[in-house]
């Protein structure tokens, strides 16, 4: 009998379902703590390992080491059920949840940036689920890994864990997330591990919690839940606007680590923010605390606010046609249908909202970044996206900052038209598309770190198809043209260039049409006062938006001056005044008090 072969080929599908716990273990198997997410599918090695991330379980705190058996998440077993069951006495399923999360919040950058990225050198970010024993988790840019470790709950006060029992980093959500964020904004921007002002790692700190928290909201079922349970109020204290529960209980605190909406859960920002001379208390938090989680919460809860605000007017027709037009839910259960249509309504606005903030990085300068420019990044971002603002996103978003003293320099107000980055002076000229060659044959992210302080030339990585040689593009085309008009960007004539990143961004403009954008990142260094400042090196930089024909639009420049010098001399004596070791140092390593040891050092105040 002759068999008929088939013509059609199945394709593999384009997502990858993997179960995850939504918030940690604590929760255990309440309402909305299991989910299920779906990431994009890739061919994996066991581990599991992709393309651009992989998972190394190996604990270095074990006498001689140990690796644990990977996860092979293309076993056919594994596929059927959609990854493992969540539980914490399987390394596999923490294998998969560090790489199931970490997955997501790439995708979340990468939907809002319009751009595949990539890590320098071609290299793939590494996840530890077992690093060390210690209460804590931070990201390592020398290892370009994040790495967890795990700890003994609190005998005294473990909250609603068992006293004593092992509890691991890696089964947070929000500690994962955090930790990718701070890789990701890393690869975004070199130059923010340099604290050259107190909102540097606040920064980093702040936005790290903001990816985690309304990443929350990408889970339907679990914001459903919560809708339900808060009856719409999305302020009140449940663990989707909570980080890190489990954590916060085990270290003995009595309380999830940090909150979007609850700066002083603990009492002690609020002593801090007491005075008799009128200000507001918000205001003066932002003035006093410099601590970077402290300072970083002041930054998330001004974004959550913004969100809230949004997310009011998108649902009050709901509750007008729910409450016959009175606006005043009644007692007991909400109607099922209105608690899906809210949850649409806050999904949507949160992604907005994190898609707003993700996106300003395009607007961002490449250096001594402060709350005031994430602001006007954040307007510029959503004002090209969307200029008519019918929900009033912005408007929200400048009451937040406005409210807590969050003031831009260089504005002449804070009307919204005064907030966005001036347009580029029309004598700029146009950026040398034409050398460039196809820009869409660039893979977007593909640039890596050209600074001659770390490498010869900049690495070119793995690329979907062939692109053009950037080493070549750096040399020939992006610092001659950066050099010769360094007064029209912002930049010190005369002074040598580093070209610190290159890509090209894709978007849709409102008339339907794609819009091809060219974002270049430009960076000069002052190196005089280093040896004075710690081993902080004084740096200036801009950031050239162009479009497709060469036009350019923004110049969103940091540059050298004298100002910038001083204010970051007061900075340094600020940290030395406050550090009892800095009188102490030996007097060869006084050049270095200033320099970023990395995260772990920085994340070993989340537990004092």
């Amino acid at each position: 009998m002759k068999r008929i072969e088939s013509r059609y080929v199945l394709a593999p599908p384009a997502r990858r379902p993997l179960k995850i716990f939504a918030s940690d273990p604590m929760q255990g198997r309440a309402a909305g703590n299991l989910t299920t997410i779906a990431v994009g599918n890739e061919k994996l090695t066991p581990g599991p390992a992709g393309s651009r991330i992989e998972v190394v379980d190996y604990d270095g705190s074990v006498p001689g080491g140990r690796y644990y058996q990977p996860v092979d998440l293309d076993d056919p077993a594994i596929l059927m059920q959609g990854g493992l069951e969540p539980t914490e006495s399987d390394p596999r399923f923490h294998q998969q949840m560090v790489y199931a999360v970490a997955m997501k919040v790439l995708e979340n950058f990468e939907r809002a940036l319009g751009r595949s990225i990539y890590f320098r050198e071609g290299r793939r970010l590494r996840l530890l689920p077992h690093a060390f024993r210690g209460p804590n988790a931070f990201y390592d840019r020398r290892l370009l890994a994040v790495l967890f470790g795990y700890f003994r709950a609190d005998l005294a006060n473990p909250g609603r864990n068992l006293p004593g029992q092992n509890v691991f980093t890696c089964l947070s959500h929000d500690i994962i997330a955090h930790e990718v964020t701070h890789a990701l904004v890393d690869r975004l921007r070199w130059n923010f591990l340099e604290f050259s002002n107190p909102d540097v790692p606040a920064f980093h700190e702040g936005f790290a919690d903001i990816v985690a928290i309304f990443q929350h909201f990408t889970f339907p079922d679990i914001l459903y839940d919560y809708i339900r349970a808060t009856r719409t109020d999305l302020r009140s204290p449940t663990p989707l606007v909570q980080l890190a529960q489990q954590f916060g209980y085990a270290t003995g605190r009595g309380r999830a680590l940090r909150s979007a909406v609850d700066l002083d859960t603990g009492g002690a920002l609020r002593a801090r923010a007491r005075g008799d001379d009128g200000q507001p208390a918000a205001e003066r938090l932002y003035q006093s605390v410099m601590e970077p989680h402290e300072r970083g919460s002041i930054l998330v809860a001004a974004v959550f606010d913004g969100f809230f605000s949004v997310y009011q007017r998108r649902i009050a027709d709901l509750l007008r046609i729910a409450t016959g037009g009175t606006g005043m839910l009644p007692a007991g259960d909400l109607h099922p249908d209105l608690i899906t249509r809210v949850a649409a309504e806050a999904s949507r606005t949160a992604q907005s909202i994190l898609t707003m903030c993700i996106r300003a990085f395009e607007y961002l300068p490449p250096v001594d970044v402060t709350f005031g420019d994430y602001l006007r990044a954040l307007v510029t971002a959503d004002y090209e996206l969307n200029p008519s603002d019918d929900v009033g996103q912005r408007a929200s978003m400048i009451e937040a900052f406005r409210s807590r003293g969050i003031y831009p320099e260089g504005v002449w107000s804070l009307a919204e038209e005064s907030l966005l980055w001036e347009n580029a002076p029309p004598e700029v000229p146009r950026f040398p598309v034409a050398l460039l060659g196809d820009l869409s044959s660039v893979a977007p992210g593909a640039f890596s770190q050209a600074s001659k302080e770390r490498e010869s030339r900049p690495a070119v990585e793995t690329a979907a198809r062939a692109a053009p040689d950037l080493s070549d593009l750096t040399d020939d085309v992006l610092r001659p043209y950066a050099e010769s008009n360094a007064g029209l960007l912002g930049l010190e004539k005369g002074r040598p260039v580093d070209v610190q990143g290159f890509h090209s961004v894709f978007r849709v403009g409102q008339d339907g049409r794609l819009v091809i954008e060219i974002v270049t990142q430009f960076v000069q260094q002052e190196k005089s006062e280093t040896l004075a400042m710690g081993g902080l090196p004084l740096r200036g930089g801009s950031t050239v938006i162009a479009g497709a024909d060469g036009t350019v639009r923004y110049v969103i420049s940091k540059p050298l001056s004298r100002e910038r010098l001083e204010r970051q001399r007061e900075w340094v004596d600020l940290v030395d005044s406050t550090n009892p070791a800095a009188a102490y140092m030996p007097e060869d390593r006084r050049g270095e008090r200033m320099v970023a040891t990395g995260f772990a050092a920085i994340h070993r105040s989340i537990v004092r």
